[in-house]
């Protein structure tokens, strides 16, 4: 029988084996983490960002329109924060204590005063308010309410958003098609039945015409 030749010791081969194996996994795990984090940009089909035009917004509901004025959500929250600082002779723990029990009507909405002090508006929706009907979009002039809205639109620095409710695509498309007549911009955003609306939320996408 042939002599067996000398034994192979393979122990340092399998460590070293071992750590490129280890470093190999830390690697991997190491980019799929950096990877979940890369905030990838992509680009909508809408008017570049540089628009500065400004939304003038509508919300449709229950096949009705209703105005959204920011501006005067923004003089009603100035006024009662006004009001409210002085109620409580500049104690900032008794305005805070007010502030969390006030709501703002506006027609057609409950509003939030609370969050409204951190530059948002919560609107949630008032169902005691009818909002406006078209009684035949194709007539409808500068002396019905939509149009009277319309009219007033200046297409070079602004444009008309709808918020627009699963019930409401009928009054959206003839409101839509007033605005249009008129030479407007349009944009939507597509709203759950019974979400409240926010508006200055900064987290959210930019409001741009289509």
């Amino acid at each position: 029988m042939a002599a067996k030749g000398p034994s192979m010791d393979l122990s340092s081969f399998q460590d070293i084996m071992t750590c490129i194996l280890g470093i190999l996994i830390l690697i991997i795990l190491l980019t799929g983490i950096d990877a979940s984090q890369i905030v990838v940009l992509v680009a909508t089909p809408k008017q570049a960002s540089e628009d500065d035009r400004r939304p003038i917004l509508f919300e449709c509901r229950h096949n009705q329109l209703y105005r959204i004025d920011a501006e005067e959500l923004k003089a009603l929250c100035d006024a009662k924060t006004k009001e409210l600082w002085e109620a409580a002779d500049g104690n900032e723990s008794e305005f805070l204590k007010s502030a969390a029990q006030v709501s703002i009507r506006v027609p057609g909405y409950r509003m939030d005063y609370a969050m409204s002090l951190t530059g948002r508006y919560l609107l949630y929706p008032d169902s005691t308010t009818p909002g406006y009907e078209f009684a035949d979009y194709r007539k409808e002039s500068k002396d019905d309410w939509f149009g009277s809205q319309i009219v007033k639109v200046n297409p070079y620095d602004q444009f008309v958003c709808f918020f627009v409710r699963p019930d409401s695509f009928r009054v959206f498309q003839e409101a839509r098609a007033v605005a249009w007549g008129k030479g407007c911009l349009i944009a939507c955003e597509l709203q759950q039945e019974k979400n409240p609306i926010i508006l200055g939320d900064m987290s959210g996408d930019r409001l741009l015409p289509q």
